[in-house]
C-alpha cells in the first residue's frame, strides 16, 4: 500500500488578543505595528506609544464592555471544521492532513509553524483574508522566498486572491440572504426601502501624508473591485430585500488620506436620515474580530436608526468550511503533481 503524502495545512490569519489584559493587547498592538514598518516608516517610539494608548483604551472599554475578541477562538474553530472534513475526504487515503492555526500577530506565529512542518511532503498556507496586500500575502510570500531553495518551493502552495473567486461571491449572497429572512421574522414590520446593509471593509491607504501614493501594495484596488463586484451581485440577487447597500471603510487614519466614505461618515450620514433599520456585514474579513464586532453598538450610539444588527462573518460556517477544505485539496494534489514532474 503507498505511504500517505504528509500535508500541513497552515491557516495564516492576523491575530488579536483574546483578554482586554493591558500587557497581551499591549504585544499584540507592537507586533502588528512592527510588521507594518517593513513596508511603512513607523518609528520604534512611535510604535510603543500607540500600543500603550490602543491597550489602555481596550482596558477602559470593558468596564462597560467586556467582549473580547473571538477571531483567535473562531480561526481555531475553522481549523478543526476543516480538518473533519478532510479526514472524512475520499483523499484522506492518499494525503495526511494536519491542519494548524497561526497569526501573525499572536502566538503561534504563522513563521514557527511553518517552520515546524517544513520537513512535510507538502505546506498549503491559507491567507485568511479575503484581500491581499503587502501586509499580509505579502510578508508571507516574501518569507517563504527568503528561506526556501527553489526546490523547497515546489512543496509549497499559498492560497489567496480570495477575493477574484466568483464562488465566494455565491456563498456571501446565500448567507447574507439567509440571515437577513431570519431577522425579518423577529422584526416588526419594516419596508424593503427604509433597510440599509453596511458591508464593512477594511480601509486602505489612498494617499501617504505627503499626497503621494503608497509605495507598497496596499490591496486598494483589489479592495475596490471585490466591493463593487458584491455589491452588484446581492443588488441583482431577486431575494435582496435591502433597499440601499453601503460600501464602508473602516479606516485607521493615520499616515495619510484613507478610503471613503468612512464608517464614521456613514454614521453621520444614517443619523441625519434617520434611517430605521440597518445590517453590517464583515464582507472584508473571513472572522469577526475587535474592527467588526463593536459596530452595531457604535452606530445605535451615533446615530438615531431604530435598529442595528451585525450580521457575524463567514467564521466556521458549513459552506465556507467546505469551501476552504475543497480548495485545500486542490493545492495538495497541484504540490503532489509537481513532485512527479
Amino acid at each position: 500500500m503507498q505511504q500517505k503524502k504528509k500535508i500541513a495545512v497552515i491557516f495564516a490569519a492576523h491575530g488579536e488578543a483574546e483578554t482586554t489584559r493591558f500587557i497581551e493587547n499591549y504585544r499584540v498592538t507592537l507586533q502588528t505595528l512592527a510588521h507594518a514598518s517593513q513596508v511603512m516608516p513607523i518609528p520604534g517610539a512611535l510604535q510603543h506609544t500607540i500600543s500603550f494608548t490602543s491597550s489602555i483604551k481596550k482596558l477602559i472599554r470593558s468596564r462597560t464592555n467586556a467582549e473580547c475578541s473571538p477571531h483567535n477562538s473562531i480561526t481555531r474553530d475553522q481549523v478543526g471544521a476543516v480538518q473533519q472534513l478532510l479526514d472524512d475526504s475520499p483523499y484522506a487515503t492518499r494525503f495526511d492532513f494536519e491542519v494548524y492555526a497561526a497569526f501573525s500577530a499572536s502566538p503561534p506565529y504563522v513563521e514557527h509553524v511553518i517552520e515546524q512542518t517544513r520537513d512535510y511532503d507538502g505546506q498549503v498556507i491559507v491567507s485568511m483574508s479575503p484581500i491581499d496586500n503587502s501586509l499580509s500575502c505579502g510578508l508571507l510570500c516574501s518569507y517563504l522566498a527568503a528561506s526556501r531553495s527553489p526546490g523547497e518551493l515546489g512543496k509549497v502552495k499559498v492560497l489567496s486572491r480570495f477575493w477574484c473567486d466568483e464562488r465566494l461571491y455565491s456563498m456571501y449572497c446565500d448567507y447574507l440572504f439567509e440571515h437577513s429572512s431570519d431577522q425579518c421574522r423577529t422584526r416588526a414590520a419594516v419596508k424593503d426601502e427604509e433597510r440599509v446593509l453596511l458591508l464593512l471593509f477594511h480601509g486602505t491607504l489612498v494617499k501617504d501624508s505627503k499626497g503621494n501614493p503608497p509605495l507598497f501594495r496596499t490591496g486598494h484596488d483589489e479592495t475596490m473591485r471585490f466591493a463593487r463586484r458584491l455589491q452588484e451581485v446581492l443588488l441583482g440577487d431577486t431575494r435582496n430585500p435591502y433597499g440601499r447597500i453601503m460600501t464602508v471603510y473602516l479606516n485607521h487614519n493615520v499616515g495619510g488620506e484613507w478610503t471613503r466614505p468612512s464608517f464614521e461618515e456613514v454614521s453621520r450620514m444614517l443619523k441625519e436620515e434617520g434611517s430605521k433599520v440597518v445590517d453590517l456585514f464583515g464582507s472584508g474579513y473571513f472572522a469577526d474580530g475587535n474592527e467588526t464586532i463593536h459596530r452595531a453598538g457604535e452606530l445605535r450610539r451615533t446615530s438615531l436608526v431604530m435598529e442595528a444588527t451585525s450580521i457575524p462573518c463567514l467564521n466556521n460556517t458549513p459552506a465556507f468550511t467546505g469551501y476552504l477544505a475543497s480548495r485545500v485539496i486542490d493545492a495538495a494534489r497541484q504540490i503532489m503533481r509537481g513532485e512527479m514532474k
